[in-house]
């Protein structure tokens, strides 16, 4: 299920979708979200809790946007655990947000090693209801700006060689997430 509906996109554009539209709204839609969960690292929908692995030795511990971080532990090279971290020892970042973009150790760092750190938690940004929200209108403009700029690729040829790409505003209109994540894309 996307994070955008056709409803969503009508409410917005202020008209219901022409028959062309309504069939292009699926992949465009799905092109979008998928552009934007690569970019963020993390998906825009509501998921359930899964683990993924970091490189540790450091202090202050780089993560994939997430929410409600249910584990963090030490593991072996087959991803066997070796220790559990309390919640005493690491703190989530930014602290003042419920989305988290990374893990500071309280005392010292984190255990050195490649893909070491085992980190459970719900990958997704849908927890964070703000950020949710500012995802979801970034997403929105993107899709109008699809739909209302029929001319929104350009065609340079140069002695006998061509190139086709995306003009800049529909990834303009995705300017306003890349602020919240710097440090992922």
């Amino acid at each position: 299920m996307a994070l955008i509906t056709q409803s969503d996109l009508e409410a917005r554009l202020q008209r219901s979708l022409t028959n062309a539209e309504q069939s292009a709204f699926p992949v465009v839609n799905s092109a979008i979200q998928t552009y934007v969960e690569g970019m963020i690292g993390s998906s825009v929908e509501e998921v359930e809790a899964s683990t993924r692995y970091y490189d540790g030795g450091i202090q202050y511990l780089a993560i994939d946007p997430s929410t409600d971080i249910s584990a963090v532990t030490y593991v072996d090279d087959e991803s066997h655990v070796k220790s559990t971290f309390l919640t005493s020892e690491y703190i989530g970042a930014p602290a003042n947000r419920t989305l988290k973009t990374s893990l500071r150790r309280r005392y010292g760092r984190f255990n050195s090693g490649f893909g070491n750190i085992a980190i459970t938690a719900k990958f997704s940004i849908y927890g964070d209801e703000k950020m949710r929200n500012v995802v979801k209108d970034a997403i929105l403009q993107a899709l109008v700006s699809e739909i209302q700029n029929t001319g929104n690729t350009v065609k340079e040829s140069i002695e006998g060689y061509s190139v086709e790409y995306a003009t800049t505003e529909a990834k303009s209109a995705l300017n306003s997430i890349k602020f919240f994540f710097p440090g992922v894309m």
